[in-house]
């Protein structure tokens, strides 16, 4: 009894003693929800003579010191047992703390996974109300809030939580798991090592709410996904940062998700160095649009930088993650910066509905992201790469929308997608999506720039625009199932044209390369019944080969009808002919007769009064066919006039070596000399492939019956990028590699006249 009484006596001088005037320690040894019992006089402890962790904060609180630590005894390893339930309500940090749960190291926890090292199971969470409070190593479940950072309290610090998750790594569903409100400025998520991560899963709303408050730092962090980095553990939204309209209204500012991701982290296939894994989400990995007055957010003012992350992707960047709607949703924000200028500025996105999302925001730019693939390979990439929606902003003088220099590795679906106009697209590359780029949509005077992209393998078309006022410029377009480009009315809008589009330019640096497509190079249909709704599109200098329809085609009487000039006479050093009286008539060199090919620009000039043109130009060789177009003062061109071009005897009174019998003389069909210099056979044979593979097919031989027009031929056979060699048929290949394969013959007759347009078949073999 006396011993009894004398430990009575010593804890009241305790309690009795001033609170302390330095910075205090306290150190939690107990699960249990108890208030302090001391009278807040620095000494922690509980009605059950414990240090709990409500008595350590409500000390803490009414500290004079500058910064306690709130630490936990080493009963405290990570296990699921080691979980606080709050139950007498909330818990208010109302002075600046630094709440320790792992002690400066993380715990081996019962999920099997580095991670905290204590717990709290509260229906309210916790409350941060006071400046530079630094929070780490929890585990923070079942709450409205895991913690709410309130009272526009800046500098609060997150790292090794887990928001969301218990410890043995089962589900513990929070509304929210961290809420920044407007005002809290300067506050850090996460870091840029392992020990730093937190992890935010399996909450109902966001993961990380950031409303009103700028300047926030969101780095290395797991979001929608499992501590272990690979299993869905999905949040509806992953991350929100919103202007408030709460309280005459807050902007977001200054905000950064994800960090320039240099040296060995960027020679790394893991997510590290300070790279989110944004992933897993029920509807958005990255809201910047928000939800709306009517719940206070506006989308972010910006300047808000999203760079160096995983979107869609797991922690290892070796499968998807998807996010069900959008990996990023810039929506309506402003000044947000999506990628960067460097390397280790790309966000990697894959799966989900759309991968970066923008609406009618100021001073966007999507650039040098990467889409369907990761440092570790390809991924499944979302159904939509890129989406840019600018309603009307040309008419006000706004700086475009830039999608630059991006990498969209697609299977199926649109690559970039701009509705409306003022956007730049640029130095792209786009592979294997459905359209490489779309554009729709009135862009009100202000069209986009699509320019320097690296377009192939389009199922449908490389570029696709149903609306107006594109330049078109710089861009290679390969392997396009249909069309390399192809104009269109509107989608459900048969009564209207798309029209003044430019596709190519006056330079050689301006033209498009235009090559395989499956369809025409060049397509411009019309379905508009109103003469006043004809389409006018002006096609200026491109070139390519080996497209499967006509170089340039216009369809059901596009751009007006306008038809083809006249070429009147065309040699070796020029040409003239008959065009609309000011068209413009463009003469191009072609390397084969087929109609699909455009070697390179040769010539131009303006037809005069009468409509009569000439051009000179250097000189190529007898037989070398030309081509011509010509494009009205409206600005509508027309498909290409086709001849060979003649042997000439030189009439020195000519301004070009040819024919003086007026500005059109001479036959256009080849009446002077022969083309073929000697008056033998000059007539090319045609080669056609009899039989052989197509479509898909598993079988790794592949062998082609041939046929030419002429008795007698001999035949020359390409596969892939081979060279041409000499064959016979049947030609068979053996031990050929799955994917894509393409093969050409070429017939050569008696006389050594080459087939011009090699006969072409494409198959894909598949594993079985």
């Amino acid at each position: 009894m006396k011993a009894f009484v004398a430990v009575l006596i010593a804890v009241a001088c305790l309690l009795a003693l001033p609170a302390a005037t330095t910075a205090a320690t306290f150190t939690v040894d107990s699960v249990a929800d108890e208030a302090d019992a001391g009278g807040l006089n620095g000494i922690c402890l509980s009605t059950g003579l414990k240090c709990t962790l409500r008595a350590a904060i409500e000390e803490s609180n009414a500290s004079t010191s500058v910064k306690d630590t709130v630490k936990f005894a080493a009963l405290f390893n990570g296990q699921l047992a080691d979980t606080i339930a709050l139950t007498l309500g909330e818990i208010q940090i109302t002075d600046e703390v630094t709440i320790d749960g792992d002690n400066g190291t993380p715990c081996t926890t019962e999920a099997a996974v580095a991670g905290p090292c204590a717990g709290v199971s509260s229906a309210v969470g916790l409350d941060v109300l006071s400046d530079d409070v630094e929070i780490k190593g929890m585990a923070i479940t079942g709450a409205g809030i895991g913690i709410a950072v309130v009272n526009e309290s800046t500098g609060f610090t997150a790292t090794n939580n887990w928001l969301g998750v218990k410890l043995d790594g089962s589900a513990g569903p929070n509304t929210t798991g961290i809420f920044i409100d407007p005002g809290s400025d300067f506050a850090s998520i996460g870091g840029i090592t392992a020990a730093d991560r937190n992890v935010f899963a399996n909450n109902s709303n966001e993961g990380l709410d950031i409303e009103g408050a700028s300047d926030a730092v969101v780095r290395g962090n797991f979001f929608g996904v499992a501590p272990n980095g690979t299993t869905q553990a999905a949040n509806a939204k992953d991350i929100e940062i919103t202007d408030s309209t709460a309280g005459g209204g807050f902007a977001a500012t200054g905000n950064e998700v994800g960090r320039t991701i240099e040296g060995a982290e960027q020679a790394s296939a893991v997510c590290d160095g300070g790279c989110n894994v944004i992933s897993g989400a029920t509807f958005t990995g990255l809201d910047l649009h928000g939800n709306g007055a009517g719940l206070n957010e506006a989308p972010a003012s910006g300047p808000t930088t999203v760079h160096g992350n995983y979107v869609g992707l797991t922690a290892a960047g070796t499968a998807v993650v998807a996010n069900a709607t959008f990996g990023i949703l810039a929506g309506g924000s402003d000044a947000t910066t999506v990628g960067g200028p460097v390397n280790g500025d790309a966000n990697f996105i894959g799966g989900g509905g759309t991968g970066i999302y923008h609406e009618d925001g100021e001073g966007f730019a999507a650039v040098g992201n990467v889409v369907g693939s990761s440092p570790s390979g390809d991924v499944t990439p979302p159904g939509l790469g890129v989406f840019v929606y600018c309603l009307n902003l040309g008419t006000g003088g706004v700086d475009p929308v830039a999608v630059e220099g991006n990498v969209l590795r697609m299977e199926g679906g649109v690559g970039i997608e701009a509705k409306f106009g003022n956007a730049d697209i640029a130095s792209n590359f786009i592979e294997s999506a459905s359209t490489g780029i779309f554009t729709r949509g009135d862009p009100a005077g202000a069209g986009n720039l699509i320019e320097d992209n690296v377009i192939g393998e389009s199922t449908s078309n490389g570029i696709l625009i149903e609306n107006d006022f594109n330049i078109v410029v710089d861009n290679a377009i390969f392997g396009s199932g249909a069309a390399g480009v192809r104009i269109q009315d509107p989608t459900g809008f048969p009564i209207l044209s798309s029209t003044g589009n430019l596709i190519g330019g006056d330079t050689k640096e301006d033209e498009n390369t235009i090559r395989e497509s499956g369809g025409d190079a060049i397509e411009i249909v019309d379905l508009s019944a109103s003469e006043d709704e004809d389409s006018q599109n002006h096609v200026a200098r491109n070139h390519g080969d080996e497209n499967n329809g006509l170089f340039i085609d216009l369809v059901d009487a596009a751009n007006g009808g306008i038809l083809p000039p006249t070429i009147g006479i065309a040699t070796q050093q020029g040409a003239s002919g008959t065009a609309e009286p000011g068209a413009t008539v463009r003469v191009f060199r072609k390397a084969e007769a087929s109609p699909g090919e455009i070697e390179a620009f040769l010539s131009e000039a303006t037809a005069d009064g009468a409509g009569k043109w000439k051009v000179t130009y250097p000189a190529i060789s007898a037989g070398t066919f030309v081509g011509a177009t010509q494009t009205s003062t409206a600005g509508a061109t027309s498909e290409l006039a086709i001849v060979p071009a003649q042997v000439v005897v030189v009439d020195e009174g000519c301004a070009f070596v040819g024919t003086c019998k007026g500005d059109g003389g001479g036959s256009s069909g080849g009446g002077g000399a022969s083309n073929g210099g000697g008056g033998g056979d000059a007539v090319p044979p045609q080669t056609t492939i009899v039989k052989g593979p197509k479509g898909k097919v598993e079988a790794k031989t592949a062998r082609f019956r041939l046929s030419s027009s002429e008795p007698g031929s001999t035949f020359e056979c390409k596969l892939d990028r081979k060279p041409f060699r000499k064959c016979k048929s049947p030609k068979k290949y053996k031990g050929l590699k799955p994917g894509k394969h393409v093969f050409k013959v070429r017939a050569r007759d008696a006389a050594g006249n080459v087939d011009r347009t090699p006969a072409k078949r494409r198959w894909r073999i598949v594993e079985p």
